[in-house]
């Protein structure tokens, strides 16, 4: 598979295919129905200092086109992480470890403790579902005290997970200005959804993360405002990736590494062959993944 292979940050991927953080856990079950060697990279669930039990139930709601999930960051704590988990994760794919927290003081806590299992370390700053009064990257001033925390003392390759809900140029802009070289753009957007029988909104904190094929043409223009305004900046696209060719438009946009959440976790399974058919629509053309990378910005890739 030639044709999909790319270097980010110094690290050969096999393929763009990066398994996004949240739906497939800590990968217990997901390896059950996918070989690590298949996919390109995979994003564990948010680890933060002390254990989450996440939001209250019901959490998630299905909607035309996508999924709303009112989570929360649920994770064992950073601890019990290291110990149990960590030293699990398959090192047949590149182990991209989510880090969160409250302040520069806790994520640079958890990077510091997960960095001997990862590869590289994405820095959580746009989580739908858990702060009051937004996101931690509508936060400029946090934003940067986290990122130039982070890229001052791990050693790791740095990627900042900012918001579609927010401004993604300044989001960007802050994460280059602290150091970080890779942003992933983005994450669910905020959503509701009500019961016209009872009244009430399906989920518990009213609000959710609303993923899924929906996203997609939000996710393309994320993608390709940040390549256009910061060319030297690596993107992860997220957010709405159900077929092949949306990997050859997140990449013509300009992401050098695509990330699948919905779909993944809806059909894992089925991954491998997705994986195929993304090869084979870029021998139909031609052309490698790593020259559609940012192709539209250059007029095209011929």
């Amino acid at each position: 598979m030639e044709k999909l292979k790319i270097e980010v940050a110094g690290i050969e991927f096999k393929n763009p295919i990066v398994i996004a953080s949240g739906p497939a856990g800590f990968g217990d079950e997901f390896f059950k129905y996918v070989s690590p060697s298949t996919i390109g990279g995979f994003t564990t669930k948010t680890v933060t200092p002390q254990p989450k039990d996440g939001n209250p139930p019901p959490r998630l709601v299905y909607t035309k086109g996508g999924l709303l999930n009112s989570i929360g960051l649920q994770n064992p704590g950073v601890d019990t992480f290291v110990r149990e988990v960590a030293p699990n994760l398959p090192k047949e794919t590149v182990r991209i470890i989510s880090i969160g927290g409250e302040n520069a003081q806790d994520f640079l806590e958890v990077g510091q403790k997960v960095e001997e299992f990862a590869d590289m370390i994405e820095i959580n700053l746009s989580c739908p579902n858990v702060r009051e009064g937004g996101t931690i990257s509508s936060n400029k001033k946090l934003s940067s005290e986290i990122l130039s925390a982070c890229s001052h003392s791990l050693s790791k390759p740095l990627i900042a997970k900012l918001s579609p809900d927010g401004d993604i140029l300044k989001q960007a802009e802050v994460a280059l200005k602290n150091g970080i070289k890779i942003v992933n753009v983005g994450n669910s957007l905020q959503g509701a959804k009500f019961n016209i029988n009872d009244g009430k909104p399906f989920l518990k904190r009213v609000v959710g993360g609303l993923s899924g094929p929906a996203l997609l043409p939000i996710t393309l223009w994320k993608v390709y405002q940040v390549k256009a305004r910061f060319p030297q900046l690596e993107i992860i696209g997220l957010g709405g990736v159900n077929e092949p060719k949306d990997v050859l438009e997140c990449a013509i946009a300009g992401a050098s590494l695509v990330s699948m959440g919905t779909h993944a976790m809806n059909d894992p399974e089925g991954i491998d062959d997705f994986i195929l058919k993304t090869e084979k629509l870029l021998e139909e053309r031609k052309v490698s993944f790593k020259e559609l990378v940012g192709c539209s910005h250059r007029g095209g890739y011929r």
